[in-house]
């Protein structure tokens, strides 16, 4: 008989908006108080899921890069993918999955991890084919699992942009 996995969220979602992003540096999308791991927590084949929604405004032409953080180890950037010019409040979508694929319980850096995801996000109303899709497909990376950390799945937009998360889920799907 196989083993009964129940997704749970980690953090229940919150009732109000994160804070808006308007910088042009690498920005949490969520703040990582909201994405904890606990320490001994991942395990061979665990898989987190961390989905975010909310409105996007962009001035300029310009470009977003994805960059997923385990703790302050860097798993690895997507790459810079052109943003959708001077629309306004439209809707995005960020999916991403952190994946556990090794050894774990050894302390040290020992355990490699890997994170893919994707923002959709709307583009010029009547335009086809008009909205931002960037993507990341990074890792594997060897991190810590013995202690307790958090996953950081930061935005860098090269022109300022106006990002309100609206809401997140942060879980655990097995």
């Amino acid at each position: 008989m196989s083993r009964q996995y129940f997704g749970d969220v980690l953090v229940e979602p919150i009732g109000v908006s994160h804070p808006t992003i308007t910088a042009t540096t690498i920005t949490p999308l969520v703040p990582t108080a909201y994405c904890p791991i606990p320490a001994f927590d991942a395990r061979p084949g665990k898989v987190y899921e961390l989905t975010v929604g909310g409105s996007v405004t962009t001035g300029a032409s310009g470009t977003l890069t994805l960059t997923a953080l385990y703790g302050t180890t860097s798993i690895g950037a997507g790459p810079a993918q052109t943003v959708v010019p001077s629309i306004t409040t439209a809707p995005f979508l960020f999916r991403g999955y952190l994946i556990i694929r090794g050894a774990v319980g050894l302390a040290g850096a020992t355990c490699p991890v890997v994170f893919i995801g994707k923002w959709e996000s709307g583009g010029a109303i009547a335009t086809a084919s008009s909205q931002t899709s960037a993507a990341l497909n990074v890792g594997p990376v060897s991190v810590d699992t013995t202690v307790a950390s958090f996953l950081n799945l930061s935005v860098t937009f090269s022109i300022a942009p106006s990002v309100i998360p609206f809401w997140h889920t942060w879980r655990s799907l097995n």
